[in-house]
């Protein structure tokens, strides 16, 4: 592997970036696939109190009821990575789709807890798969001078997904009284999470398949073919014989990532993920309405907040696409988590001090501004780049489950911690996680800004002296 040069960061965005339509479809199906992971994810939000009601749920029940997507989601993220290395990107985002539009009209028409529980782990399944599969195509169809700003725009479409996820909850709340939205509002809040999804499906139609995984498989030409309309005639060869030499060192077994060089990279990979939800960022997008009402708002003003927090999150997002590639993946990570801690901890004392309003919604729109600005883009772009290319759908895999597993604990627990820890000591705890998460980015997570995909592999390897 000593073939392999790993430069100075920068090097790779020598050359001018080709803006070809392969990329802008790719970038496409980036912002849908991140749009339906957010509707999917948040329409909850505004579903859950008519839900509960719908379905005479407790609080364990209720929890149960929100959480149940991201059950589905773990195992969909387990499996993911190893659809898509038997099955190609390509096919598997079809997949995803597929998965999105059948189990929204399901959920529609569910007449009981079983139905409903049936349906969202579907739903769950397509959300966890294309955690994966999303931001591992535009990776390895994106050149790396760009590769930061296009994985980006996975998470901008997902923060898009979660405000419209709250608009339509909010619009579809006020066609009716409490009753219509018992018995039927909160149904089309979920079958509104169709249409992206049939948009998803069609842009994917149009994708080319990832000329790394055409190559894993030993369809050379092809991938060949296709690296030249990404990046032209003259780079695109240059690649095409870099990602051979890559995948010469490359034994394709999952054993790799538990062993040298590569068990730094899964370790990283894994904790990075799951501490993305245990600062209880999505406990807090799930749950907002219901955090709102418990300050004392009333549930039009909740959801009105609400919305206003969603836009702050699209906001610090698109400074973050800005950023991704000048400051680096590591350093907004320790930008985002030092915002969260503060933010968490000033949420804490407000709940203290009984704080309402409009001084509680500041202090949750900067717990999101930390979350976008930092995990909420680079955390994906970290873990979409670190892994070897004959690995990359297994280790992201098992590295998104890590999210998967900790979104699902938090958002179940949720109301018993506030139940015996009152709401000060839930976003305290929080505030915990998010200070553990700035620490072990400082001291162990390394910089990739700049590097081609095979460099990072080049790079892991010369750590580890091989």
């Amino acid at each position: 592997m000593a073939a392999i040069h790993t430069p100075a960061v920068g090097d790779s965005s020598a050359d001018p970036v080709r803006i070809t339509p392969y990329l802008v479809i790719a970038t496409i199906v980036a912002i849908l696939g991140g749009f339906l992971l957010g509707y999917d994810n948040l329409v909850i939000s505004g579903t859950l109190d008519y839900l509960a009601q719908s379905f005479k749920l407790e609080e364990l029940g209720t929890g149960f009821a929100a959480s149940i997507a991201q059950l589905g989601g773990l195992i969909g993220a387990l499996g993911g990575g190893l659809l898509a290395d038997r099955l190609g990107l390509k096919r598997s985002l079809y997949l995803c789709a597929i998965a999105f539009i059948v189990a929204s009209a399901g959920i529609f028409y569910a007449q009981s807890i079983e139905a409903y529980t049936f349906w969202r782990l579907v739903c769950g399944l397509g959300s966890g798969a294309a955690t994966i599969i999303a931001p591992m195509y535009v990776a390895e169809i994106a050149p790396a001078a760009v590769r930061g700003r296009l994985v980006t725009l996975y998470q901008i479409g997902l923060v898009f997904g979660i405000f419209c996820a709250l608009l339509v909850n909010s619009r579809i709340h006020g066609l009716g009284d409490e009753a219509w939205n018992i018995a039927h509002g909160w149904r089309w809040m979920f079958l509104a999470g169709a249409v992206p999804g049939a948009l998803f499906f069609i842009a994917v139609l149009a994708a080319v398949e990832s000329p790394r995984w055409l190559m894993k498989a030993g369809r050379n030409r092809q991938a060949e073919d296709i690296l030249v309309k990404l990046d032209g005639p003259e780079r695109g060869p240059r690649i095409a014989v870099e990602i051979r030499e890559s995948l010469r060192g490359e034994e394709g077994r999952l054993s790799e990532l538990f062993r040298q060089p590569f068990v730094r990279p899964m370790l990283i990979g894994v904790l990075l993920a799951a501490f993305s939800q245990t600062s209880g960022v999505n406990v807090v997008l799930v749950y907002l309405p219901e955090i709102f009402k418990a300050s004392g708002l009333n549930a039009s003003d909740a959801f009105s907040q609400s919305v206003w927090v969603s836009l702050v999150n699209i906001a610090f997002s698109f400074i973050a696409l800005w950023l991704i590639d000048r400051a680096g993946r590591r350093t907004l990570i320790q930008l985002g988590t030092s915002i969260q801690f503060l933010a968490l901890t000033c949420v804490g004392v407000m709940y203290a001090v009984s704080a309402t309003g409009w001084v509680l919604a500041l202090a949750i729109m900067a717990v999101m501004a930390g979350h976008a600005v930092g995990n909420g883009v680079a955390c994906w772009v970290v873990i979409s780049e670190i892994f070897p290319t004959k690995l990359r759908g297994r280790a992201m895999s098992l590295a998104i489950t890590g999210m998967w597993i900790a979104s699902y604990l938090t958002l179940l627990v949720f109301p018993l911690m506030r139940k015996y820890l009152g709401d000060a000591g839930t976003f305290w705890t929080f505030a915990g996680f998010a200070l553990l998460n700035f620490l072990y980015a400082r001291l162990q997570v390394p910089e990739t800004k700049g590097y081609t995909l095979e460099q990072i592999t080049a790079m892991w390897r010369k750590r580890a002296g091989m």
